[in-house]
């Protein structure tokens, strides 16, 4: 009797419960955007707050100079490295399309990426995967950049092929591209294929880097390291290539020095020393979030009034149904529980709504909205008081009113 007795509420009046659910639907899609804004500002750190809490430096290697992984990591014992590789492989070369004049169009800029750089962020994919979902099917696993000449697509198989120098021989593997990247994406590591971006922003962004088809001289592939490592198209040796973390926990002031030292007088082209970017990335953070916190307050306190005018407002409108079902036996409390039953339904159909209006947003544009675990919250939030208000208004506006005086009202 009491849900029925909600639903009538909620057709009574069907242009102030839509008001109410457009109102409501508003505020929690704006909330929305607002704490994925916030969370936008911490995504980027969070997968390297273990290296910036560290000792050490962030360095990006000159591509024009080739540096074995190997050799590298003799020059700086006592140090525990996180490098970007590159590789370069053609792809198709064996197909009677190859002319001389169009052999550039397949050779991609390759990025071999260790399982922490794999990891730490995902770029929005056209179709297909990242790399951190791979299929168990023998195959090496790539994924290409969307304006590659080849037209390569999502589950499209290609032939990867290297030079060997010992043998003189050309050295093939079969590879599925799992998925094509869009375009204008972060990408981390600083990649060589990259002409958007420099390291000098001196804070966690210079961990990434955006690929945009625009601007860009070749298409990009990228593909992990362990399963290079584990095929013919491994030589022994990786090209280090890009940003990379140098962490030097444990070492005294004498050893980092020449650490530094050594990375300075090796033509890499930015040195910065991790403390320092910490420093950097959280005044970063911190000057965003205080941008937001104004906004996050006002939207808070609009909720507030409007939450409390609106059940006023419905409440009043209400009152000669709540002396009724007085008069038929029930409580004030029953009334007002009741009212707490409609405005539980109207706080579903804007949730409902809200996600809908994200959604399209989200496919709709190349943008930091997300719906996440924090998006989610803030939303419940929202209904919550939204809730507690409605149960808490009608006991306030009704609770001193006679039935009779009211019926007498509306005689």
């Amino acid at each position: 009797m009491i849900i029925k007795s909600a639903f009538r509420q909620l057709k009574k009046n069907k242009f102030m419960n839509t008001l109410i659910v457009i109102q409501l639907t508003a505020v929690m899609t704006i909330l929305c955007i607002l704490v994925s804004m916030v969370e936008s500002r911490m995504v980027y750190y969070k997968p390297f707050a273990e290296e910036f809490n560290s000792q050490g430096y962030l360095c990006e290697f000159d591509e024009g100079e080739i540096i074995g992984e190997k050799q590298l990591l003799k020059k700086l014992k006592g140090t525990k490295c996180e490098f970007t590789y590159e590789g370069e492989y053609y792809v198709n070369i064996n197909s009677d399309d190859v002319t001389m004049e169009n052999e550039n169009t397949y050779v991609p800029y390759t990025d071999i990426l260790s399982d922490k750089w794999i990891n730490a962020y995902t770029p929005r994919m056209q179709s297909g995967s990242w790399l951190n979902n791979l299929p168990d099917d023998g195959y090496i696993h790539v994924v290409v950049t969307q304006d590659n000449n080849l037209g390569l697509k999502t589950g499209d198989i290609i032939t990867l092929h290297s030079y060997d120098n010992d043998s003189e021989k050309d050295i093939e593997e079969k590879a599925e591209v799992i998925g094509v990247m869009e375009n204008k994406q972060y990408l981390v590591g600083f990649s060589s294929f990259s002409q958007t971006d420099i390291a000098n922003r001196e804070n966690f962004f210079d961990m990434y880097y955006t690929y945009n088809s625009e601007v860009e001289q070749h298409w990009g592939l990228c593909v992990p390291k362990a399963e290079i490592e584990q095929s013919r198209l491994y030589n022994g040796e990786f090209v280090v290539d890009g940003m990379g973390f140098i962490l030097c926990n444990g070492m005294n002031e004498k050893e980092m020095k020449e650490v530094k030292n050594f990375l300075t007088g090796n033509d890499s082209l930015y040195v910065f020393s991790l403390e320092e970017l910490k420093e950097n990335s959280y005044a970063y953070i911190y000057e965003q979030l205080y941008i937001l916190f104004p906004i996050a307050l006002c939207i808070f306190l609009l909720t507030l009034i409007t939450t409390i005018s609106v059940i006023s407002i419905s409440v009043n409108k209400q009152l000669n149904t709540y002396a009724i079902f007085y008069v038929c036996g029930a409580k004030w409390r029953d009334c007002a529980f009741i009212s707490f039953l409609y405005s539980l339904i109207v706080c579903v159909i804007s949730g409902l709504l809200s996600l809908l209006a994200i959604w399209v947003i989200i496919q709709n544009s190349l943008t930091v909205i997300n719906i996440g675990f924090y998006e989610v919250a803030a939303m419940l939030a929202a209904a919550v008081i939204y809730l507690i208000l409605s149960a808490v208004m009608p006991l306030v506006i009704i609770g001193k009113t006679q039935p009779k005086e009211i019926l007498n009202k509306e005689e």
